[in-house]
């Protein structure tokens, strides 16, 4: 599943946003291939890079929140037109580090002192090309804890249906039929139903409007 920050800069818009969160009790989580990377950071206060000096520091537990492997995607972000022409320099960017955004799943750009922040989750084959990379943030299902898959998401997928969960009933699991029905096993009975109609014949006759101005449907 894929969704989309309205409040999110891409290559072609950048504009102010509070952050990104996951409800923390929902049964999804990120996917390997989201890369959050936070714009326009306050380069004097900003925890992140107090992180990062202190990164090689044994006397400290700090972890470094910046990827330095990552330089490379800040440079082709503020190579676009919307962000080049703030003018800000390269070294207030940072691909952050905690992808699943740490226990809360929460990222707080106000705490961060960051202005906004970019994400996408694939570069199209186009790695040098930010214009065309797939901005938005991947999301997978997660079951549980350990991430088992269970045997109701084998079944209901088995019946080309897809696996869900309720938000009426915590954490309850759905099965989302093709026909767009829930149920809460497997979408088997649409084929089943479909089977156990009769086929119809369906015949139209059309007269001319000045002898007889109606139109019969006859079932056959």
């Amino acid at each position: 599943m894929y969704v989309t920050d309205a409040s999110m800069s891409t290559c072609a818009c950048t504009q102010p946003s509070k952050g990104f969160g996951l409800d923390w009790d929902g049964p999804f989580s990120f996917h390997d291939d989201d890369v959050f990377t936070l714009l326009d950071c306050s380069i004097d206060s900003s925890p992140i890079y107090k992180s990062n000096n202190n990164a090689y520091d044994t006397n400290t537990s700090a972890v470094p929140l910046c990827d330095k492997k990552g330089a490379s995607i800040c440079s082709f972000l503020y190579s676009c037109r919307a962000i080049s022409m703030l003018n800000l320099p390269i070294s207030t960017c940072c691909v952050y580090t905690p992808v699943d955004l740490g226990p809360s799943f929460e990222m707080d750009l106000q705490k961060l002192q960051c202005s906004s922040y970019s994400a996408f989750y694939s570069f199209d084959g186009q790695d040098y090309n930010p214009e065309n990379w797939k901005y938005g943030i991947a999301l997978k299902y997660k079951f549980n804890v350990y991430n088992d898959y269970p045997g109701s998401c084998a079944h209901c997928e088995e019946s080309n249906g897809a696996c869900g969960y309720s938000a009426v009933a915590y954490n309850s699991f759905i099965c989302n039929c093709p026909s767009g029905i829930n149920t809460t096993t497997d979408c088997y009975f649409e084929a089943a139903f479909n089977n156990a109609l009769p086929r119809q014949t369906v015949t139209w006759s059309v007269y001319p409007l000045a002898s007889i101005p109606a139109l019969f449907l006859f079932l056959l």
